[in-house]
């Protein structure tokens, strides 16, 4: 998979799709305990930026991997499994943790453009990174520090996260009762 190739993608699909929406149509909810398309955006943006102080310190070469990661034994079984369940394939229902829990406020109408910015320094992030050998080096998650996996799968869990969430807000503007406008 290109994952540069698969973040541009997401972008012009978002930008697609959602940019002539009203900002009440961004933020309708088919009911109180579902996202919206701009949460669905935001919490993309949210998730990816988490893991923007590590692919620094990895740029930098600065970045070191916790002991404990180091003798981790499970360092190559979290990533595929990431991946698979954090995919647009997986039909499992999964709750979002805490620190990538979007905006539950009305977001901004700027939400689309936010996101486009967001892709550009994540795209950056990915050529930088790029040069780098992902598959032998090991980064943690920014949600549980026990979990590690290589850089290479935290870039494909990006990717396919992304994607993910791309048709989840989809299924929002495919909702039998979405506001044709608002």
């Amino acid at each position: 998979m290109d994952l540069i190739a698969s973040l541009n993608n997401t972008t012009q699909q978002v930008t697609q799709n959602f940019s002539a929406l009203s900002n009440a149509q961004m933020n309708w909810k088919p009911d109180v305990s579902k996202w919206s398309i701009a949460q669905c955006i935001d919490h993309l943006i949210v998730s990816n930026s988490t893991y923007f102080p590590t692919f620094d310190k990895l740029i930098n070469k600065a970045y070191q991997l916790p002991l404990i990661q180091k003798l981790n034994p499970f360092n190559k079984v979290f990533g595929p499994i990431m991946v698979k369940h954090l995919g647009p394939q997986s039909k499992q229902k999964l709750k979002s943790p805490k620190i990538f829990t979007p905006s539950t406020s009305t977001l901004s109408s700027t939400i689309i453009e936010d996101f486009s910015k967001h892709q550009e320094v994540l795209i950056n992030y990915f050529h930088q990174l790029n040069h780098l050998d992902k598959d032998t080096i090991v980064i943690t998650s920014p949600v549980n520090s026990f979990v590690s996996y290589s850089l290479h799968y935290a870039m494909q869990i990006i990717a396919v996260h992304e994607q993910r969430h791309f048709n989840q807000a989809m299924n929002v503007l495919s909702h039998p009762t979405y506001p044709e406008s608002l």
